[in-house]
């Protein structure tokens, strides 16, 4: 009976090990095409993002409604970067994140103008 119950915790164990150590690229491995598909996606994102104030500025007064919306409107662009990364071998977790701090930036950059327009308007 010790010996089954061995076994089972030994192959458990080992099954567990592979799942940890697999091998994963670092955002240092990226080839000159990965570069250009992180660059590309970038410029796709942040050129919807405006689109989508410059739409809505007219509309809406508050400029962290319109960064929000236009947050949750243009994600498709961030979320084909994430999915071609995770395609290539890059960490699900890492890849998270940098696809998320290119989001952040992109937002507080929006936010920014965004709110520098319509105090402008204002005056």
């Amino acid at each position: 009976m010790r010996s089954r119950i061995g076994f089972y915790l030994a192959f458990s164990l080992t099954l567990m090990s592979l799942n940890v150590y697999a091998e994963y690229k670092t955002s240092g491995q990226m080839s000159q095409e990965e570069y250009q598909k992180v660059r590309e996606s970038s410029a796709e994102y942040n050129e919807c993002l405006n689109q989508f104030a410059i739409d809505q500025l007219q509309l809406q007064a508050d400029a962290r409604i319109i960064t929000d919306h236009a947050m949750k409107e243009c994600a498709i662009h961030l979320e084909s970067l994430y999915e071609f990364l995770i395609s290539e071998n890059y960490a699900p977790e890492a890849m998270k994140r940098f696809v998320s701090s290119i989001s952040n930036k992109s937002a507080n950059k929006l936010l920014s103008n965004v709110m520098r327009f319509k105090a402008a308007q204002s005056q």
